[in-house]
């Protein structure tokens, strides 16, 4: 069967100004992407990578600054904000990584379902057919009318994944969705969005650090500094070569006088003692660390 196109991402760039500075920085550069309809993708990569900016792009929360997008032909891009509109309404559902966006506070899981279904077309007997189905389909049917403060992590996100689904939409899209989660109940929500791929045929993607999204997907890709660097699993299941999973993220300080704080943990294991070498990759635009005291010292 010849698959379809239902995601085309075309050379989309994103800018923003920083209100203090006044300084323009880019937080996508020049992003292609193609996803098939009925298939789930995972874009996995570091805290600041551009993740959460594509995906809101996707969403119809933001445009683009530059570039095409198109959805179910829908061209993204260029509609008008009502035309958008009826797209985050209707053709998108969200799933975000803290229970409280998906959910509102004082009403229980069946009402959080019902309040995102007041703008579908679903006649009001329909409604309350679908509340139970979705809330059984999670498996959380009896903590129906519980509010989110009664509800566990893993739960209130089940909850939330009911009201991703509420209006029937056909494309799905997870936001660091395990994020707050344990092992176990991340490893739950991932088989249920499997099945809802499986007996729905919803297009999902998803934007994570978590590695282990990359086995529940038909295609998942790297993405590090506004750009989509490379394949990391296909259809088949076959990891390209151009991605290492070793990859590892830490944050250091740098103050005002150009000092930069390693990570304890770092310094311990890489044996930093007093003199760091940096090594710029102009290519891709990456600056890496290494110990340099051995070369300090004359030693090669």
């Amino acid at each position: 069967m010849e698959s379809t196109k239902f995601i085309e991402i075309n050379q989309i760039t994103k800018h923003f100004r920083d209100p203090a500075s006044n300084i323009f920085f880019q937080a996508l550069r020049g992003i292609d992407l193609t996803v098939e309809q009925g298939s789930i993708t995972a874009i996995i990569g570091p805290s600041g990578a551009g993740k959460s900016t594509l995906l809101n792009i996707l969403g119809g929360m933001m445009r683009p600054s530059t570039g095409t997008i198109h959805v179910d032909n829908l061209p993204l891009h260029s509609i008008d904000d009502t035309d958008l509109e009826n797209y985050r309404k209707l053709t998108s559902g969200f799933l975000w990584q803290l229970p409280e966006r998906n959910l509102l506070p004082n009403l229980t899981a069946a009402e959080n379902v019902q309040f995102a279904m007041e703008v579908s077309n679903f006649a009001r007997e329909e409604r309350e057919k679908r509340i139970v189905d979705l809330l059984s389909s999670v498996g959380v049917q009896h903590r129906s009318s519980h509010k989110l403060g009664q509800l566990s992590g893993g739960e209130a996100q089940r909850v939330s994944l009911a009201v991703a689904l509420a209006n029937s939409p056909k494309l799905l899209l997870a936001d660091e969705p395990t994020g707050e989660l344990d092992s176990e109940t991340t490893m739950e929500i991932i088989d249920y969005l499997k099945e809802i791929n499986r007996v729905q045929g919803l297009t999902i993607v998803v934007v994570t650090h978590d590695n282990r999204f990359e086995r529940m997907t038909n295609q998942s890709y790297n993405i590090v500094d506004g750009v989509i660097s490379g394949m990391r699993r296909s259809i088949s299941g076959k990891e390209a070569s151009d991605w290492k999973s070793t990859i590892r993220e830490e944050v250091g300080v740098l103050n005002k006088f150009g000092m930069i704080k390693v990570p304890e943990k770092l310094i311990r294991k890489y044996n930093f003692v007093n003199y760091i070498r940096f090594v710029e990759d102009e290519a891709s635009g990456r600056l890496y660390i290494e110990p340099a005291d051995q070369l300090k010292e004359g030693k090669q």
